[in-house]
């Protein structure tokens, strides 16, 4: 591992981001592509809706209450150690998965998976952090949500083909797992940490607990709320629309596939034009907004609309809609004042609203498929939950929302 600290070198600085982005993508990419190859993995198991809806939500059992405390225990000590160890842990886990012979050795393999991509949460801030030059901390983040985006709708599109050529989801897993692996050991060679500059300053001056600084502020909370509300009828969606697509509105196996991954491509172009054109920074609380009011509609559509053509068209205001995430995220970075590990803890407690909202949305679709025998009453029973950003983005706005650069803290 190599350290640079010269303050004004950034070189490899894209090299480094884009080795830890491409595993973060990864690890996103294993937790969401579950609703792809759910109706495979239910009919081969034997899967009731219930076990459905738990397999889709034990991703985040761990993470509810291991984001926060974990983040900030891992917020002291050397990234690059931390990341090395979670790229590992979340292809260990996706291989698990992969040849999982029940319902048991699944959830273990989930449980694991979430608890591995919660723990590179803390590292990934940090380096964030280190390789942004001054002022840069919101095109560097908007490059890596976009790719993130990219990536994960590559592998969106592939992974019906690849059920179909490799004779299963069991194969599809192992490819995933293995390239996560594959990650891990390019980041033995690339990874680099930089330790120079404002950051040491920064990073120095923190002393009181992380937790108890960043909780005073009252946009974390804001945000949080608005995570949470979100991700209950995102990650419904995630897992039941691609059965509902096939079941419900009888179309072919591929449309899903095409639809999450024209989305994520149309997410991460949006979320790369906000953070690199500064008229469009300029409206983060009205972007918000409308991403939530966007959010609920698209999924309205997604239930209704019967025509392959159309739902592909849905994905791409789907995908733009999606821009709540990043932008609520970048917000953190930006909180006046606040230090590196700071950081860490703060997306800890993002990360801890999203898995809760994760959580909740795919068992109460369950449930209410189990008790109704019908799965599209089950989805739009959360399928508005996103229009709550309205009021979280009102309330930003009227505390003046985090400012556009952090404000140097005082040691």
């Amino acid at each position: 591992m190599t350290i640079v600290q010269d303050a004004d070198s950034f070189k490899g600085r894209w090299i480094v981001v884009g080795n830890l982005t491409t595993g973060v993508a990864m690890a996103l990419s294993s937790i969401f592509v579950i609703g792809l190859l759910l109706p495979d993995m239910a009919e081969e198991l034997a899967l009731s809706p219930v076990q459905q809806g738990w397999l889709g939500a034990s991703v985040v059992f761990g993470n509810l209450f291991l984001a926060i405390p974990l983040n900030l225990w891992l917020s002291r000590y050397r990234p690059w150690r931390v990341a090395l160890i979670t790229f590992i842990a979340i292809g260990g886990f996706t291989l698990l998965q992969a040849f999982a012979s029940s319902f048991a050795v699944l959830i273990i393999g989930r449980v694991g998976l979430g608890i591995s991509f919660i723990a590179n949460q803390s590292p990934r801030a940090l380096i964030i952090q280190q390789w942004s030059p001054p002022g840069k901390i919101q095109v560097t983040t908007g490059v890596v949500f976009s790719a993130i985006n990219f990536i994960m709708g590559v592998i969106f599109f592939l992974t019906p083909v690849l059920n179909n050529v490799l004779g299963g989801w069991r194969p599809v897993l192992i490819v995933m797992g293995g390239i996560a692996l594959v990650t891990a050991v390019a980041w033995t060679i690339f990874g680099r940490e930089r330790e120079a500059g404002e950051y040491r300053t920064l990073l120095e001056s923190q002393q009181e607990s992380p937790l108890v600084s960043v909780l005073r502020y009252k946009q974390i909370w804001l945000m949080g709320l608005g995570m949470f509300a979100v991700s209950i009828g995102g990650s419904a969606f995630e897992v039941f629309w691609p059965t509902h697509a096939e079941k419900g509105l009888l179309v072919s196996e591929n449309v899903p596939g095409v639809v999450f991954g024209l989305g994520m491509f149309a997410a991460g172009a949006a979320v790369y034009l906000f953070n690199v054109i500064p008229f469009f920074s300029k409206y983060r609380t009205a972007t918000l907004g409308l991403s939530g009011l966007s959010t609920a509609a698209v999924n309205a559509g997604l239930l209704f609309v019967t025509a392959p053509i159309f739902l592909i068209l849905l994905s791409i205001p789907r995908g733009v809609a999606n821009l709540y995430f990043p932008l609520l995220m970048i917000m953190v970075y930006q909180l006046p004042g606040i230090r590196p590990r700071e950081v860490a803890v703060g997306i800890a407690f993002m990360q801890t609203s999203i898995w809760l909202g994760n959580a909740i949305g795919p068992l109460l679709v369950g449930y209410v498929q189990d008790a109704t025998d019908d799965l599209r009453l089950a989805l739009m029973t959360i399928a508005f939950t996103g229009a709550l950003l309205v009021p979280v983005a009102l309330a930003l706005h009227a505390l003046r929302g985090p400012r556009t650069e952090p404000e140097p803290a005082s040691p």
